[in-house]
């Protein structure tokens, strides 16, 4: 999949929001354990039922682990849609690879994770990353920089909570994030040139096709993008952690 320069977010002043009232303030976020590869059915159970909230908040450091954990969960499981998405540890024009690149964003504060809780353990759910400024070496077509938009990169859903419609709620999130916290028009991402499967998903989603950069050496040349003011329906709430981020509830 995919790969902003303005103060990144600090997650100071998390709180864990239900309906109007906070319900918990922490200074420093709890970091999740383990994804949900090792979540208890019994909480599985409870998210699919919708009896526990899912929490968004801005990653920091300590959630790498439970980051990488994710990504490697779907490596493992993206061969069965016929797509060689992930398959390398490919490096990118810095020479990063991608637990540096995962790195780097927890660091620019730029990465976000989804957790839900229960028993005082906490379950890394999601995992996006939300940057303001475009790589150029995909968005590449004349007027591409001079649009108002926002770039995603590294969505992923835990496996074993696939068919929640999670990642379409966090889509959503994505696009009132981008809206408030940068004025964006336009949600964009780039997607594996040969995840077919992931094209159509994001057609499904709302996200129109823009072509194919123009650099054929990039493993994710596919580009779509989509107006923040569009919205999925139907889709399970994803609270904010981060109470001055938006001024109120997205």
């Amino acid at each position: 999949m995919p790969n902003l320069t303005t103060e990144p977010v600090r997650d100071t002043a998390a709180a864990t929001v239900k309906g109007n009232c906070v319900a918990q303030v922490e200074a420093e976020p709890q970091c999740p354990e383990s994804a949900t590869d090792d979540m208890p059915e019994e909480v599985v159970s409870l998210v699919r039922r919708g009896q526990l909230d899912l929490n968004i908040r801005c990653a920091v450091r300590r959630d790498q682990p439970a980051v990488l954990e994710l990504i490697d969960e779907a490596k493992l499981w993206l061969p069965r849609k016929y797509t060689d998405q992930w398959s390398k540890d490919w490096a990118d024009q810095k020479g990063r690879k991608r637990s540096d690149r995962v790195q780097a964003s927890l660091a620019q504060g730029t990465t976000w994770i989804v957790t839900v809780t229960h028993e005082k353990q906490t379950y890394a759910v999601a995992t996006v990353t939300i940057e303001p400024t475009a790589n150029p070496l995909v968005w590449d077509r004349p007027g591409d920089l001079d649009d108002s938009a926002v770039y995603l990169s590294r969505l992923v859903v835990a496996r074993g909570l696939a068919g929640l419609r999670i990642g379409a709620a966090l889509l959503n999130w994505a696009c009132d994030h981008a809206g408030h916290r940068y004025q964006a028009e336009l949600v964009r991402i780039d997607v594996w040139t040969r995840n077919f499967a992931l094209h159509s998903y994001y057609r499904a989603q709302g996200f129109r096709w823009q072509e194919y950069c123009r650099d054929t050496s990039y493993p994710s040349r596919a580009r779509f993008q989509r107006p923040t003011s569009r919205k999925a329906r139907r889709t399970p709430r994803v609270l904010t952690a981060v109470k001055s981020l938006l001024g109120a509830q997205p």
